[in-house]
């Protein structure tokens, strides 16, 4: 167990590491959003943007409390 905490990660396995477990967060955000876009007739322009920012980002307390952004 130590052996495997005593590793040294290099930039690009970083990077790897970012995209690997972002590109998964950021798809089920779209999904979320996709599903829960009506807020969003409301809004304008960069609150609109906003908006559909935070859902994205915020998905797993939205999934968890079911509210949606306004």
């Amino acid at each position: 167990m130590t052996k495997l905490l005593d590793q040294r990660l290099s930039i690009r396995q970083i990077a790897y590491l970012a995209i690997a477990f972002g590109i998964p967060y950021f798809a089920v955000g779209g999904i979320w959003l996709g599903a829960h876009h009506d807020h969003l007739r409301d809004r304008q322009g960069l609150d609109k943007a906003f908006s559909a920012v935070g859902e994205v980002i915020a998905w797993p307390p939205l999934v968890i409390s079911d509210i949606d952004l306004r």
